[in-house]
């Protein structure tokens, strides 16, 4: 008997949720994006288009639609070196300026944003390669997250 309603209690815990909703996963949004206008690295510029393409869809007219123009500069520096020349440490570094303007065309906010991380080198250079992809990547949507929210507080 005990185990039984060990077992239940059990299964309600498990299944029971806490109400926790994620703030990006919202899919309703009091805005759209009508157009992006990308200018720069294109390797981010279609991370950061791929992270807002959910806010592009016409499902409802009652939106404030916005337009976009991201302005994009990925640089790739070398922090530190060791005895023989050989670079030890990179740093990647990926700046962006946003201009937020309304339906008619009229400029609403511009901002600049601007994520950078460090890391070190691999012997392997495919590796290494792969690695800096998955960093642009995840800078790029981290960059997308934040232009969601600077659309989200206007």
């Amino acid at each position: 008997m005990k185990n039984k309603i060990i077992y239940i209690v059990l299964v309600l815990f498990f299944v029971s949720s806490c109400g926790y909703t994620p703030v990006f996963k919202q899919k309703d949004y009091p805005f759209r994006i009508s157009k992006i206008e990308k200018i720069g690295d294109k390797e981010v510029n279609k991370s950061i288009t791929r992270k807002l393409s959910n806010l592009s869809e016409e499902t409802d007219k009652n939106k404030t639609i916005y337009n976009l123009e991201i302005k994009s500069d990925l640089t790739k520096l070398i922090i530190s070196k060791d005895s023989k020349g050989d670079p030890t440490v990179f740093k990647i570094q990926i700046d962006t300026e946003i201009k937020i303007l309304d339906a008619n065309g009229k400029n609403k906010v511009e901002k600049k944003i601007s994520k950078t991380i460090n890391y070190n080198n691999k012997s392997d250079k495919f590796e290494l390669s792969r690695y800096e992809k998955t960093l642009i990547e995840n800078l790029s949507q981290n960059i997308g997250e934040r232009i969601i929210s600077i659309l989200s507080s206007l």
